[in-house]
């Protein structure tokens, strides 16, 4: 009996199979190879059948129907953690002779570390990570674009580990793919300064910061690297980021806004653009409004499905509105993240901004900020961040 060409053969089973249609499958299937004298009860069957049909759902893409997000015909939920950390870490020194860059504290999550947090939002019962580092990653030299242009290979191996092991622990992924601010791994000041804009983050409120949505040469060196990001083949899976359903959807940015904090000054043009250009990259990835809050303009583009805001700290009337606002245009919202300290005391009462979330079917879910885990180089140190 040669089981390996089981292989080949379960490779032909299409990927949305009803469940009377992949028994019968797999029993025509499985008998060719086993003992005649051994009985294939329905027992057995399921013991084939289960992890099969278990694996063709982690291949089946998530879909949006009006205000309601789908898999497999059924009406699916986004709850889980912000995990920023898993493509480039700020927290944790490693050993000498690894990757470090000391002015941003960056280094590489060890394969070790970025399984452990797998694990625990399996076992949260977790459904999907928001991970900035998986889709933001510019700027310093452990980047994936270190200086325009440039690609460094080395920076997609923990970001395809990460998504890898999403796969493996049945957890969807979505990133943003820029920042609002100057962080470690990335942001719109980057690619400002690469254009010759000598901006920061102490510079948030010169107007010049607009530049990074009106520039096109801006807009294009941006898009250049979404394409290196997304065109990207993950070593561990043969598949792109544009063909993963792992990662269900793409954020045009995190948080992102004008000079003044909270403006919401993103153009309808640029987002229009940006997202446009990862439907034409990515046709069957859905794609976020990565706008600080719920800009009314940007409702009616039709290349955005999904509307989030973030809470700090959660507020009722804040979700509300933004809830009726997108229901209006049927299509879905997330609250990307919220602060479940309870250290505000302005902050509405989690149950009750729960009920919210759960009760409106506008509502495809939320992510609480955020998760961290162990230092699996120094396993006496743990780093649980605010969770």
């Amino acid at each position: 009996m040669k089981l390996l060409s089981l292989t080949p053969a379960l490779a032909v089973l299409p990927l949305c199979t009803a469940a009377p249609d992949l028994n019968a499958s797999i029993q025509a299937l499985v008998s060719q190879f086993v003992s005649p004298s051994v009985p294939l009860t329905p027992q057995i069957i399921e013991t084939f059948t289960q992890p099969i049909a278990v694996d063709l759902l982690r291949n089946t893409y998530i879909t949006r129907s009006g205000s309601s997000l789908m898999l497999n015909g059924e009406r699916w939920t986004t709850s889980g953690a912000n995990v920023y950390w898993l493509g480039l870490d700020e927290n944790v020194i490693p050993p000498p002779g690894q990757p470090f860059y000391a002015p941003y504290n960056a280094s590489y999550p060890t394969y070790g570390r970025i399984t452990e947090v797998m694990n625990t939002l399996q076992t949260m019962g977790a459904r999907t990570i928001r991970g900035h580092t998986l889709g933001i990653s510019v700027g310093n030299p452990l980047s994936v674009m270190p200086e325009l242009g440039v690609v460094n290979e080395a920076a997609f191996n923990t970001i395809d580990w990460a998504v890898y092991q999403a796969r493996q622990h049945g957890l969807r992924i979505f990133s943003p793919l820029i920042d609002n601010y100057d962080y470690y791994h990335g942001g719109k000041y980057v690619f400002l300064r690469w254009a010759g804009f000598n901006l920061t983050g102490d510079d948030s409120t010169n107007p010049e910061v607009m530049q990074f949505y009106t520039n096109q040469t801006i807009i294009d060196d941006f898009k250049n690297y979404i394409k290196v990001l997304i065109t990207h083949k993950n070593q561990y899976t043969g598949l792109t980021y544009a063909e993963d359903p792992t990662i269900f959807a793409y954020e045009t940015g995190n948080e992102l806004g004008g000079p003044i904090f909270g403006d919401m000054w993103v153009p309808v043009e640029w987002t229009t653009q940006i997202a446009d250009y990862i439907k034409e990259l990515a046709p069957a990835k859905l794609v976020i409004d990565g706008t600080y809050g719920v800009n009314a303009t940007h409702l009616t583009i039709p290349s955005i499905d999904i509307f989030s805001d973030h809470f700090y700290p959660p507020n009722i009337t804040k979700l509300e509105d933004d809830i009726t606002l997108v229901k209006s245009v049927d299509k879905v919202y997330i609250a990307g993240e919220y602060d479940w300290t309870a250290n505000n005391p302005l902050a509405a009462p989690l149950p009750q901004f729960f009920e919210v979330i759960e009760t409106n079917p506008t509502v495809g879910g939320d992510h609480f900020w955020s998760l961290f885990m162990h230092d699996v180089r120094r396993t006496s140190v743990s780093l649980w961040g605010s969770c």
